[in-house]
């Protein structure tokens, strides 16, 4: 693994109910490296947003978490953590794919799941520890479908086994998604907030589209999405013109 700190710290379980609440229940006991990796390929009930769970048969995909100190960010600015770590996997998976050369189109389903040919073939869950003024640690969960063939609870994932036809190493996709999450997190690190909005929005699901949305009250209407707020809000703009912001339980893709 080339990385300065990301994943040097590596700790393996065979089999867990979900390396977020392993890391959870870690740092209660012990220190962590920055940079720490906990990882697992038996991950029994891992969490994803909203309360969802996330399916991963045994031996078949990637589920890890990395504790984070990143104390130089500000609570409010807590979701550049979602937008570097989608960054990175977006990264993984076209580095990946290009080098089996296979045609894709990776795209962030607004606000942290990673698309390919319109399909997730992975999912982000971030937990921030916030003390005052800082994000004291940080605990980022990431699945990456990898060489599971079928999905038995929807019909919208998509693994890398699929889309390269090639049993994929699992340690291998570790070890580069610690390398392209480092390189991301030093770029947040170094302060260029505008390269990696740019990155971001550049691969941000259907931007600038109109498409049908749904409130949780079942409102549905028309919608084409702008970008992202500095807070992780969704900017849609609607069909009278108003731009309007909609938090992570507000709209439903449709």
């Amino acid at each position: 693994m080339k990385t300065l700190f990301i994943g040097q710290n590596a700790i393996y379980v065979k089999s867990l109910a979900s390396t977020n609440t392993y890391a959870s229940e870690l740092l209660r006991q012990i220190a962590l490296s920055e940079g720490s990796l906990i990882y697992t390929f038996e991950q029994e009930k891992g969490r994803g947003q909203r309360g969802n769970s996330w399916e991963s048969d045994p031996n078949k995909n990637v589920t890890l978490s990395l504790v984070l100190q990143p104390q130089f960010l500000h609570p409010k600015d807590q979701f550049l953590l979602t937008k570097i770590t989608a960054l990175a996997v977006a990264d993984l998976m076209a580095e990946i794919l290009q080098s089996h050369g296979v045609s894709h189109q990776i795209s962030i389903k607004w606000p942290n799941d990673i698309y390919v040919n319109d399909k997730k073939i992975a999912g982000i869950l971030i937990e921030n520890y916030l003390r005052e003024t800082t994000i004291q640690q940080a605990i980022v969960g990431v699945g990456i479908n990898v060489n599971q063939e079928v999905f038995h609870s929807t019909t919208n994932a998509i693994a890398l086994f699929s889309l390269c036809h090639k049993t994929i190493d699992l340690q291998h996709c570790i070890d580069l998604f610690c390398e392209c999450f480092e390189a991301r997190y030093l770029q947040l690190k170094a302060n260029k907030l505008k390269q990696l909005d740019e990155a971001y929005l550049s691969l941000l699901y259907r931007l600038n589209e109109w498409n049908t949305y749904r409130t949780p009250a079942q409102q549905v209407f028309e919608g084409n999405i702008k970008g992202v707020s500095e807070i992780g809000k969704l900017q849609v703009e609607l069909i009278s013109g108003e731009i309007k912001e909609f938090d992570l339980k507000e709209i439903v893709f449709v």
